[in-house]
């Protein structure tokens, strides 16, 4: 995975193991800096406090994607060295998660200026989709596939925002006031 930091130096990613706030973490091969995938920051390391440049993405199934972009090309790195995890990395007074993960409180996090909500899968399936709503003044579109495992959202020109598929008390934990969805 790769992404690039405020400032346009690119890092290449990878998953680290656990979660930190109920959250996914990635390290960076180049300084081997922690990053939360919500914070939208390094949280240990070298580059700790640096923020990433946010891009908005889809988090779906192989099946899904290959079906609405047939023409994609799978880019395969080979891996050179010692797998990153987070070495080094001492969580401090953040709270790590423990026990199994429960995928049914998963749902989509979308914050748009001063407005953050939250969508949970198990409640949009029931929904009919897409859904339509006002976010922070914008019109918003939750699109909602059963079968990819997703959600995402669309602006009114249908452009994807940036949003994240989370763990409802992960997303809670960054977005406290959030507004969770229900049908």
């Amino acid at each position: 995975m790769y992404a690039r930091r405020q400032g346009g130096q690119e890092l290449t990613f990878d998953f680290a193991s656990g979660l930190v706030d109920n959250n996914l973490l990635i390290v960076d091969r180049e300084t081997e800096s922690v990053w939360s995938q919500l914070a939208g920051q390094s949280i240990g390391g070298p580059m700790e406090g640096t923020p990433l440049e946010s891009i908005p993405t889809m988090q779906t199934t192989w099946k899904f994607w290959r079906g609405k972009h047939p023409d994609t090309r799978v880019m395969v790195l080979e891996r050179e060295g010692r797998r990153y995890v987070y070495q080094d990395f001492e969580p401090g007074t953040r709270r790590s998660s423990e026990g199994d993960h429960d995928v049914s409180t998963v749902g989509l996090g979308l914050a748009l200026g001063n407005d953050s909500r939250f969508f949970p899968l198990r409640e949009l399936e029931g929904a009919k989709a897409p859904l339509s709503l006002d976010v922070d003044g914008q019109s918003v579109t939750i699109h909602f596939d059963a079968e990819g495992l997703t959600a995402w959202a669309t602006d009114a020109s249908g452009e994807l925002l940036m949003t994240v598929l989370a763990y409802e008390s992960g997303w809670l934990t960054f977005f406290p006031d959030s507004q969770v969805w229900t049908r």
